[in-house]
């Protein structure tokens, strides 16, 4: 059965656009219950970037309220996973495409990035995230790029939501 990894655009892009808390509350929803049943996860490193908000940011209230703590994978505990960080590193260092302020970037230990292709590949998640591939870039090494590079797959949260969700929105009459 394929588990998901997801990155944090994934919650930001959905708060702030497609899914925002105020009328989509079903796709938080669908998170919380894909976790339960063992389908999706994230990373600490994603969970510190997203707490990285404002107190009363809806999306920071939802992670301390509604997310169980077992669904942040404790990415720097897990000796797989850092096996797989450095081999993550080690790549896109010796990459000559990238430039070296890319590259730099990319190994920043702060960022999740990285983490989140090593934790995917340590554990054969499928790594959902909305950046889009961009094979020629060298200014900014791109999650899906990486990821091919080093075997993990990835999708986007739609094709995601077209594999394990089903439903509607529900309707709500304006007042006159």
């Amino acid at each position: 059965m394929k588990k998901y990894l997801l990155d944090s655009n994934i919650f930001i892009q959905a708060k702030n656009f497609h899914y925002n808390f105020g009328y989509c509350s079903a796709f938080w929803d669908w998170i919380t219950a894909a976790h339960l049943a063992d389908l999706v996860f994230s990373t600490q490193k994603v969970r510190a970037e997203l707490l990285n908000g404002k107190p009363d940011d809806p999306l920071v209230q939802w992670i301390n309220r509604e997310l169980p703590d077992s669904f942040f994978v404790d990415d720097l505990k897990d000796k797989s996973v850092m096996t797989n960080y450095a081999y993550i590193i080690r790549t896109a260092n010796s990459n000559n495409q990238y430039t070296l302020q890319a590259k730099a970037e990319f190994s920043q230990h702060d960022k999740a990035d990285a983490f989140l292709i090593a934790t995917a590949k340590a554990h054969s998640y499928v790594l959902v995230t909305q950046e889009r591939s961009q094979p020629g870039a060298k200014k900014r090494i791109l999650i899906p790029d990486m990821a091919e590079q080093c075997g993990v797959q990835t999708k986007q949260i739609w094709n995601v939501l077209e594999e394990i969700s089903t439903g509607t929105f529900n309707l709500k009459m304006p007042t006159r």
